[in-house]
C-alpha cells in the first residue's frame, strides 16, 4: 500500500493534493488516491468512514479560529498515527469533515472508533470534542468517489444530532432521502420565486376565555406537484445548505404585508410571532434586518414578535443573548420557543432576557396519567410568574387540558383544541371576527349587551348571535323570579364547561336550583343587581344525573322590573384546580 499512503508523509509543499493547514489529502487528493486503491487491490473490501466534529463552530466562536485549527490539526494527525501503516487513505474534505477509505477487517476490529474523540485544553479547563460518523460498505466500483462519499455523508447526517449514536451504516433509505434533498435544493429559488411557500397561522387564545389575541406564522411548501410538503422536511436542509436565511426573510415580509395590508385598510389585527432559525443568530446583520422590514411595511415592531428556540440558546448563547438585548431596543419581544425541550433551562431563564415563555406540548402527553409531569407544569408556571414572564402552553387539545391550565393560571393557550394551522385567508376571516368582537361580552356596555341579548332570544343568525353561540367559554342567560332561578339560554361552551361535552343546545334547561345552590345564586344575584358589578365566585353545580361540578361563575346584571331581573353569566369548569387543593390539604 505505499504507493498510496507514502505521499501523505513528507510530501512536496504545496502539493495541490494535500490539505494545507493538517498535511494529509484534500478533496481532489482523496478522490485521486481512492480511486487508484480500489483499482490495485480489486479482491480486497474496502468501507468509507465520514467524520464530522460535533458542534465545532461553537468551539471556534469559543476559543477563535486559530484555536480550532490546532483541534483539526490534531484530528488529522490521530488519523494519521492510526492509519498510515494501514491498507487506507485519508483526507480532510473542508472545515471540520474527515474522511478515509479502509479495509472491511478495519472497521470489524473496532479500531476506528479511538478516532471519536479529542481534547482541548486551555488555562482554564479541558474541554472533549466528539465526532460522528457515517459508514458506507463499497460494494459497486464503479461509482464515481464523490457518489461514495455522498452516501457515507448521508449516514452520517442521520445522527448528527443524535448524541447517543457514534455512527451509523449507509442503507439505500438515506440515498434515496439525499437524492430528494438534491431536488429540493434544486427546486427552491424557483418556488421562492412562484411564492410556492405559503405562510399559514396558528392563533394563539388566552387561556380565561379563548380569545383570539396573536398567532404564529408557519411556512408550508404547497408544491405544484408533490403537494403540501410539511416543514420537518424541507427546514433541516434549509438551514443546513444556508437557504433558510432567504426562506425566513420570505416569510417575514408576508406577515408583515399582511399586517400592513390590514392597517391600511383600517382594520384591526393581532401581534404576529415569527421563527427565526437557530442559524440565524451567527447572521450579524439578523436584528437589523428584522428592523428593516417592518419600517419597509410601515408596521410598529410591536406587531412582529420574534421566537428564538431553547436549542440556539444552547448553541450560541452569547450570541443569542446579545441579539435579544437588540431585539429589545427596536421594540421587538422576544418568546421562547419550546420551552423544557432541552437541557438548558433553568440556566436560560436566569440569564436570558425573554418576554414569553412557550412551554413545549410534551409537557401535555398522557394529560391526567402523568403526576410528575403536571407538578413540573406547575412549577415552571408558578416560576415563570416570579419572573413577571407571560406563559403560553402549546399544544392543547382537550377542554380537560385548557380547564387544567386556566385553573393553574396559564396566561395563554395554542392548539388543535382551538385552531389547527390556517391559511392567510382564513386567518383574515377569523381577524375580522375577532376585531368585531373583542371585547368580552362580560364586560361590554349595557347599550351594546342590549343589542346582542335581543339576537340571542331571537336565536338569529346575527354576528352578535353567532359570537354568543360558538364562544369557547361558557356563556348563558338566567332569569330571577323572587326566589326562583331559570336558565333561559346557554351556548355550547356552557355544556362543555359542565358536562365535558357538547350536549346541544336543545338540552332541557328548566331543572330547578337547590339549596345551598340556589341560595348562593341568590345572593349573588342580588350583590349583582344592587352593586352594577360584575359579580366572581365558586359553584358546586348540581347535574342532573346528581353527580357535582366545580364552576367559577361571572355574574352581571343586566335589567328587569322589581319582580323580574335578567343576568348574564360565564362559567369555567375548575375540577382540576379543586382536585389539586384537595390533594395539598390532604397531604399537609
Amino acid at each position: 500500500m505505499d504507493s498510496v499512503t507514502s505521499t501523505q508523509k513528507g510530501q512536496p509543499a504545496q502539493d495541490e493534493r494535500f490539505d494545507d493547514l493538517t498535511g494529509i489529502y484534500n478533496r481532489y487528493g482523496f478522490f485521486s488516491a481512492t480511486e487508484q486503491l480500489l483499482k490495485e487491490y480489486p479482491d480486497q473490501q474496502f468501507c468509507l468512514i465520514y467524520w464530522n466534529i460535533r458542534k465545532f463552530r461553537i468551539t471556534n466562536d469559543l476559543f477563535g479560529w486559530n484555536a480550532g485549527d490546532k483541534i483539526l490539526v490534531r484530528w488529522a494527525k490521530n488519523i494519521d498515527e492510526l492509519l498510515h501503516d494501514k491498507l487506507a487513505v485519508y483526507g480532510r474534505l473542508e472545515l471540520d469533515n474527515f474522511i478515509c477509505c479502509v479495509q472491511e477487517s478495519f472497521i470489524e476490529n473496532n479500531e476506528w472508533t479511538r478516532l471519536g474523540e479529542i481534547s482541548y485544553t486551555t488555562d482554564e479547563a479541558k474541554y472533549n470534542l466528539y465526532s460522528c460518523c457515517g459508514l458506507y460498505k463499497i460494494t459497486d466500483r464503479t461509482l464515481p468517489v464523490s457518489d461514495m462519499i455522498n452516501k457515507a455523508r448521508a449516514a452520517m447526517e442521520t445522527i448528527k444530532d443524535n448524541y447517543m449514536r457514534l455512527y451509523a451504516w449507509y442503507d439505500e433509505a438515506m440515498w434515496n432521502a439525499l437524492l430528494e434533498e438534491q431536488r429540493m435544493n434544486s427546486e427552491f429559488k424557483n418556488a421562492i420565486a412562484e411564492k410556492q411557500f405559503k405562510v399559514y397561522y396558528q392563533p394563539i387564545c388566552r387561556a380565561s376565555d379563548g380569545l383570539v389575541i396573536s398567532a404564529e406564522a408557519l411556512v408550508r411548501w404547497v408544491h405544484p406537484v408533490k403537494g403540501l410538503i410539511p416543514p420537518d422536511s424541507f427546514i433541516p436542509l434549509f438551514e443546513k445548505n444556508g437557504f433558510i436565511s432567504i426562506l425566513d426573510r420570505y416569510v417575514w415580509n408576508e406577515v408583515c404585508a399582511t399586517q400592513q395590508a390590514r392597517l391600511d385598510q383600517g382594520l384591526e389585527t393581532v401581534p404576529i410571532s415569527i421563527n427565526v432559525s437557530r442559524v440565524e443568530f451567527y447572521n450579524p446583520n439578523l436584528c437589523e434586518d428584522l428592523r428593516n422590514i417592518v419600517k419597509s411595511h410601515n408596521i410598529s415592531p410591536e406587531l412582529l414578535k420574534i421566537e428564538i428556540t431553547e436549542s440556539a440558546y444552547a448553541d450560541n448563547p452569547i450570541q443569542v443573548l446579545e441579539t435579544v438585548k437588540k431585539l429589545h431596543s427596536y421594540g421587538f419581544s422576544v418568546l421562547m420557543d419550546d420551552f423544557g425541550s432541552g437541557y438548558s433551562s433553568l440556566n436560560m431563564l436566569k440569564d436570558l432576557p425573554i418576554d414569553i415563555l412557550k412551554i413545549d406540548m410534551r409537557f401535555l402527553d398522557n394529560f391526567g396519567q402523568n403526576q410528575k409531569a403536571i407538578i413540573v407544569l406547575e412549577s415552571i408556571i408558578r416560576l415563570a410568574k416570579w419572573m413577571k414572564l407571560n406563559i403560553v402552553s402549546e399544544g392543547v387539545e382537550t377542554q380537560s387540558e385548557w380547564d387544567y391550565l386556566r385553573s393553574v393560571e396559564c396566561d395563554s393557550v395554542q392548539g388543535y383544541y382551538f385552531y389547527k394551522p390556517m391559511p392567510q385567508e382564513s386567518f383574515i376571516e377569523l381577524l375580522d371576527k375577532v376585531a368585531e368582537h373583542s371585547v368580552d361580552l362580560m364586560f361590554r356596555s349595557l347599550p351594546e349587551l342590549d343589542d346582542t341579548i335581543l339576537e340571542v332570544f331571537h336565536q338569529s343568525n346575527t354576528k352578535e348571535s353567532i359570537l354568543f353561540y360558538s364562544m369557547l367559554s361558557g356563556m348563558g342567560l338566567l332569569e330571577q323570579c323572587g326566589d326562583n332561578i331559570e336558565l333561559l339560554r346557554v351556548n355550547k361552551g356552557y355544556y362543555e364547561a359542565v358536562y365535558n361535552s357538547a350536549k346541544g343546545e336543545n338540552q332541557i334547561l328548566n331543572m330547578p336550583f337547590e339549596d345551598p345552590e340556589r341560595s348562593l345564586l341568590l345572593e349573588q344575584c342580588s350583590t349583582a343587581r344592587e352593586t352594577n358589578q360584575v359579580q366572581r365566585f365558586q359553584l358546586h353545580h348540581k347535574r342532573e344525573d346528581n353527580t357535582y361540578v366545580w364552576l367559577a361563575v361571572k355574574l352581571r346584571y343586566l335589567g328587569g322590573s322589581p319582580q323580574r331581573a335578567l343576568y348574564i353569566f360565564s362559567v369555567d369548569n375548575i375540577e382540576e384546580q379543586k382536585k389539586a387543593e384537595q390533594a395539598q390539604c390532604n397531604a399537609s
